[in-house]
């Protein structure tokens, strides 16, 4: 099999996103709906509203009911006299009221995001100023993916940039649905999607060495904000500890995640939850650049075998991230910090499990060695280049 999906591109996913990042600041609106009694007592939602509001390019931030009709009035018109062009709603709504305001406002329906400080947050923690704690800190990475996220140019999916593409042809061994093809670009082929065939899975994007594909929606500039925002401050200090990153598949482990707290199941507050159409879109720079970041431990979770959505996106998965634990080890990390596992969505006692073992043994193995570190004694390598 092969393993070139490992290869760091000599030029970086993270010296491009300056590059392919919108020229005009985003205008992010934040609104953080009231509806549910029972959520209102479980979080400091005051407290949410004025957090929201100091995030940066957030331009309007309010706590209210936003399936009354009164709401939907007050958001339409926030985003229009603020010129609002991104929203994060939170939680997400249980209805389709919420975001035909926001779409017959004028927002794109790519630039729409929900931090689900429902069932991720109020109820997993019980502990209040937990729970608020983690609901600020979905917020703040929803907000983070909306300003990393940039418009869709063409067709949804996997898209290649044709001046940086080599023309390896990794892509399309590793796309399913032979969705890739390779036309004549001048003196060199370079690969092209066929949109009608793209499943949007996003392993292509995660197997190109030279990060010449991006895909809408889980682009490579998205992700990476929301990893900045939730290792945020990590390497200057041991504390919080432990925090550990989750990228979990939209059709499986996420699912999961959300029905543990539908269930009100219990969990530690010290991870979070980043959201990949499959655990086949996980980069391997991805899970080195959380690393580097300060992050004690990251857990991709797939769905187990003859499950996943994608045609064996999880045993592609698997190969992945069994060879990146041996490179993370020669860069000096103990391998054990990376974790797999598979949960399907019906599972919720599962998720709550594996995310149970998985803290605990982070926390025997200890804090991130780059922790705590002072910025002169820390070591130089490819993955502290800005």
């Amino acid at each position: 099999m092969f393993f070139g999906v490992i290869i760091i591109p000599a030029r970086s996913v993270l010296d491009t996103i300056g590059e392919t990042m919108d020229s005009e600041a985003p205008r992010l609106g934040i609104f953080i709906c009231t509806c549910d009694e029972l959520l209102n007592k479980k979080l400091k939602i005051n407290d949410l509203e004025e957090y929201s509001k100091s995030l940066k390019n957030v331009e309007y931030a309010r706590a209210l009911n936003c399936i009354s009709d009164d709401g939907q009035k007050i958001i339409s018109e926030a985003i229009s006299q603020n010129k609002l062009d991104r929203v994060v709603i939170a939680p997400a709504p249980e209805d389709k009221k919420i975001e035909k305001a926001v779409l017959n406002a004028g927002v794109s329906p790519h630039f729409i995001e929900y931090a689900n400080i429902r069932e991720q947050a109020a109820w997993v923690h019980s502990n209040i100023d937990d729970a608020t704690s983690k609901a600020k800190l979905l917020i703040a990475m929803a907000a983070a993916k909306m300003r990393g996220s940039k418009a869709v140019a063409g067709s949804e999916g996997a898209n290649v940039n044709t001046q940086t593409c080599s023309g390896c042809g990794i892509c399309t061994i590793t796309c399913k649905y032979n969705a890739i093809e390779f036309i004549e670009d001048g003196a060199h082929r370079v690969a092209n999607v066929n949109h009608d065939l793209c499943e949007k899975c996003g392993a292509c994007v995660a197997a190109c060495p030279s990060g010449s594909m991006n895909m809408s929606g889980f682009s490579n500039e998205a992700i990476i904000s929301e990893i900045e925002e939730c290792t945020q401050g990590l390497l200057e200090s041991k504390e919080p500890f432990p925090r550990i990153v989750i990228f979990a598949c939209s059709w499986c482990s996420y699912p999961a995640a959300d029905a543990a707290g539908e269930k009100h199941i219990e969990l530690d507050p010290s991870f979070c939850l980043i959201k990949t159409p499959c655990s086949a879109r996980v980069d391997p720079e991805w899970v080195m650049k959380t690393l580097s970041n300060g992050a004690d431990g990251v857990l991709v979770l797939g769905g187990k075998e003859g499950h996943c959505h994608y045609r064996g996106g999880n045993v592609r998965t698997n190969n992945r991230m069994n060879l990146l634990s041996k490179v993370i080890e020669s860069l000096g990390y103990d391998r054990r910090r990376i974790g797999v596992d598979w949960v399907n969505p019906e599972e919720p006692e599962l998720f709550a499990e594996i995310v149970k073992n998985f803290v605990a043994h982070i926390r025997e193995i200890g804090p991130n060695p780059e922790r705590g570190i002072p910025l002169e004694e820390q070591p130089t390598s490819a993955l502290h280049h800005e």
